[in-house]
């Protein structure tokens, strides 16, 4: 794993699965609830497999996380709500708009919106976007631009992706969203 930053937040290079894996833990160890998450990347790019590893992170039931491309919206518990959201069916930002996706930007969970880019006036001003960039069939890109409103949180991610994911002592920090 490669991380650089740039002006909005960060750039990581990502050799293979396990590394998304772990990207996943550190974006949950720094989520906080009424964050909205909006993921952009080809077909097949790893939207979904970022989004289950966000999810397994938050303490998602693994067997329970499906592909919400057919059944729009899912919902999951886990340490806080998690609502996963996928755009690409969808003909419209309008039925976008009609499937009432407002309604989770502030109910006390994280948001993880797939094809974001296609509904991009409908997302909250302070949305995290996660561009996924398929580089070869293991390796990616993925640049992570983060709210202005939040300068300390590249140093948050930063921190959390450098922390060996088996320390006892890795944060769990449900207030981290500043």
């Amino acid at each position: 794993m490669n991380i650089l930053r740039s002006e909005s937040g960060l750039q990581i290079d990502l050799d293979d699965e396990g590394e998304t894996e772990r990207l996943g833990q550190a974006l949950a160890d720094v989520l906080a609830p009424n964050v909205v998450v909006a993921l952009v990347g080809p077909l097949g790019a790893g939207k979904t497999r970022l989004s289950r590893a966000i999810a397994e992170s938050l303490g998602v039931d693994p067997g329970a996380i499906a592909s919400p491309t057919f059944v729009l919206i899912h919902e999951y518990e886990g340490r806080m709500p998690v609502y996963h959201i996928d755009v690409y069916r969808l003909t419209s930002p309008a039925e976008f708009e009609d499937l009432g996706p407002a309604d989770y930007w502030k109910a006390g969970g994280v948001c993880l919106v797939e094809w974001a880019d296609r509904v991009r006036n409908l997302l909250p001003a302070d949305a995290w976007w996660v561009a996924i960039e398929p580089l070869d069939a293991s390796s990616r890109r993925v640049r992570i631009d983060l709210p202005e409103a939040s300068p300390r949180l590249s140093d948050r991610l930063m921190a959390a992706l450098t922390l060996d994911s088996d320390d006892p002592d890795r944060f769990d920090a449900p207030d981290a969203a500043t």
